[in-house]
């Protein structure tokens, strides 16, 4: 397996600075790895740095990519003879919370999912839920202003600040219930090849539940502790664009050499 970082943008023989740390810990315990401009990807070239060699399958670690965009970066690795470690499918299994949702209903709040432009509060005026978490398939609004609406009139107003602030809404509009979790009670895990992996030994059972149901070969689980002590997934994310958060890199990257 070789795993597949962007480059500096001014200076293409060296990882993008947020990915530094893990090329070199992946670099250093042997692992094969290449860089690539993404700026060239974006603008129709693909070259990795060192070459993909062909047959050999391509994990990719680096900025996050719309599920539109993801398989011309799958397409190109297939041209050079190589297979990327995630499908298309895969990666859009685990980062459009409509896909995985299904998997995971009784894991996770219960969410009504809506066409942009949708009348939101008028489907959730009577819901009777205390409170609405608003995002869109993949990312929450992370202002000062936050994701969270009092009352189904507020949803449009989140809806309206993703928009502004992200540049547009990914897929459609997902609202949550708001359950009443603990502050800082929320950690990642990743599942990879169907094994969980956390940032220390205790997996919870939740997490095994996510590694049995999702097929996605590499994909993050972030799970919070509600106020009665029920531990919920609260997002899912494809693991090749998913950052590390608490996790010593040393750690992580020991995850990746187990493949």
């Amino acid at each position: 397996m070789r795993i597949l970082y962007p480059s500096d943008p001014l200076n293409p023989k060296a990882p993008d600075s947020p990915f530094a740390a893990e090329y070199d810990a992946a670099t250093a315990v042997g692992l094969p790895c290449s860089l690539f401009s993404l700026e060239d990807f974006d603008s129709g070239t693909f070259r990795a740095r060192p070459s993909l060699v062909a047959g050999e399958s391509v994990l990719y670690r680096g900025w996050m990519l719309t599920a539109e965009r993801y398989p011309a970066l799958a397409a190109a690795i297939r041209m050079k003879g190589a297979q990327p470690f995630t499908e298309p499918e895969y990666y859009t299994l685990c980062h459009h919370l409509p896909r995985w949702y299904p998997l995971l209903a009784d894991c996770t709040p219960t969410t009504r999912v809506f066409a942009h432009g949708d009348d939101y509060a008028g489907a959730l005026r009577d819901s009777g839920w205390p409170g609405y978490f608003v995002k869109d398939f993949v990312k929450s609004l992370t202002t000062t202003r936050g994701s969270f609406a009092n009352s189904p009139e507020e949803i449009a107003e989140v809806v309206a600040l993703i928009e502004r602030y992200r540049g547009g809404i990914e897929g459609g509009v997902c609202v949550r219930h708001r359950e009443d979790f603990v502050p800082g009670s929320e950690r990642r895990f990743f599942v990879l090849n169907g094994k969980p992996f956390g940032a220390d030994d205790d997996i919870p059972a939740v997490v095994t539940v996510a590694a049995q149901r999702v097929a996605s070969p590499f994909f993050s689980v972030d799970v919070a502790a509600r106020s009665d002590g029920t531990l919920r997934i609260v997002e899912l994310g494809d693991g090749q664009v998913s950052d590390r958060k608490h996790w010593p890199v040393d750690r992580f990257v020991r995850m990746l050499a187990s493949i």
